[in-house]
């Protein structure tokens, strides 16, 4: 790195070692350090993006930097792939897909990135549209690793998990350092169910590159399917370490620490997990590290992991924090807040997430916080939760309310009926109801 700083002082215009610097650097950590002896250069400015990026940051601050590099160039391709992977990191695909499409539409023949393009495409179901980018691929250059992963990933798109992998190999035959091809290789081997050429697969991508969390995983969703958790949960916090704001890698941390039956540790993670909508900078604050009165940028909170938190409050016999975290499940129906008042400081997560900045769209947040999920699995069963507790305190009428909405969800409909039978029945030898 020493030879490296002191060659681009010399030649910055020298891409490719700048290039070779972002390969030796697996933490932000040390990009801000060796970020200090760097010449201050426009070049310099562009490595700091670009290496960002390789590290999957998003974040006010990077897109700011992006918007000045974008006004100096404006038709730049290379700083127009950059803002397209900045919301693919970003988790805005719909944003990151037009981005993506105006960059194809500019430059029809670069195929660069276009395994990005379409790893968007696949997740979002656009099959017209992945079709297209597999044909021209084809039409432009077959012999391109980007080219294979693309036609790849069409392939699997229509559960042809065989073919995908030929692909997949393909890419790898032309270039055996394609982190994608070693990754999504790996994700079509889990499809097949073949779980040791899985493993082999994501393993030679974590040695292509360590920073790719998708790999690590990929290798702890295997490991889950071998039911050898312990190994699962060493992959999966690997995994949330490269991402600590990505909801879905704390989900898999704390539910694999549940069916190891380590449930306080798992309340942690999923706690974690529902504030993990928030930004590295940007986006809604999280200042107090208060579950309930902060929401990710959806308006809500996820169902399922406030039910599965909700589910081992239960199993350690803490029921009044399971009542708070079932009712805050059901009122995501509707997109309400619960008073968080009664929930006490078991709610609040550690205070470890850095603070946003503030958009001042006020309305416009307050319009997005009220919207809900709908009725859900979940929500269903905290409801059924809550009526069978509420049978349980005596308060029948409670109980009898939350049955009469069951029997109209359409989960469960028979045990919510019979719940009502028993709970008017107890109303009416208490003298709540007249007699029939």
């Amino acid at each position: 790195m020493d030879y490296f700083i002191r060659s681009v002082h010399l030649f910055p215009m020298n891409w490719g070692c700048w290039l070779e610097m972002t390969s030796l650097i697996s933490r932000i950590e040390d990009l801000n350090r060796i970020s200090r002896h760097l010449p201050q250069n426009i070049v310099s400015y562009i490595f700091h993006v670009h290496t960002s990026l390789e590290l999957h940051q998003q974040g006010a601050g990077l897109a700011n930097s992006l918007d000045q590099l974008l006004n100096i160039f404006p038709t730049s391709s290379f700083l127009l792939t950059c803002n397209a992977l900045l919301a693919y990191h970003a988790k805005d695909l719909v944003a990151a897909e037009q981005l993506f499409s105006r960059l194809l539409s500019l430059h029809p023949h670069r195929l660069d990135s276009l395994d990005h393009y379409s790893n968007i495409l696949y997740v979002m179901e656009y099959r017209p549209k992945l079709a297209f980018i597999a044909h021209l691929c084809s039409t432009i250059d077959k012999f391109r690793p980007e080219s294979c992963i693309v036609i790849g990933n069409y392939y699997s798109l229509l559960s042809m998990h065989d073919k995908a992998v030929q692909y997949f190999r393909r890419a790898l035959t032309l270039d055996r350092t394609c982190l994608s091809a070693w990754t999504l290789m790996g994700h079509e081997f889990v499809e097949l169910k073949n779980t040791h050429a899985a493993i082999e697969s994501y393993r030679r991508a974590v040695d292509v590159n360590r920073r790719d969390y998708r790999a690590w995983y990929g290798l702890g969703q295997t490991y889950e399917v071998l039911e050898m958790h312990t190994y699962s949960l060493w992959y999966y916090k690997k995994a949330a370490g490269l991402r600590p704001w990505d909801a879905k890698m704390w989900v898999a941390v704390g539910s694999c620490l549940q069916r190891m039956g380590r449930n306080q540790e798992a309340i942690k993670a999923l706690k974690r997990a529902l504030l993990a909508d928030a930004h590295y900078e940007g986006g809604n604050g999280f200042d107090n590290g208060d579950v309930l009165s902060n929401r990710g940028p959806t308006g809500h909170m996820d169902p399922e992991v406030l039910f599965q938190i909700a589910t081992m409050y239960n199993d350690l016999g803490s029921l009044e924090e399971a009542k708070a975290y079932m009712e805050l499940c059901v009122a995501q129906e509707e997109g309400d807040l619960v008073d968080p008042s009664g929930l006490g400081s078991s709610v609040a997560v550690h205070k470890d997430s850095p603070a946003g900045s503030d958009d001042g769209n006020g309305e416009e947040r307050e319009r997005t916080m009220r919207e809900g999920t709908g009725v859900t699995a979940s929500t269903s069963q905290a409801r059924m939760w809550l009526a069978r507790y509420a049978m349980e305190s005596g308060d029948y009428a409670t109980a009898n309310r939350l049955a009469t909405e069951l029997t109209q969800d359409g989960f469960d409909v028979e045990e919510a009926k019979a719940l009502v039978r028993e709970a008017r029945s107890r109303m009416h030898e208490e003298g709540q109801l007249p007699s029939p």
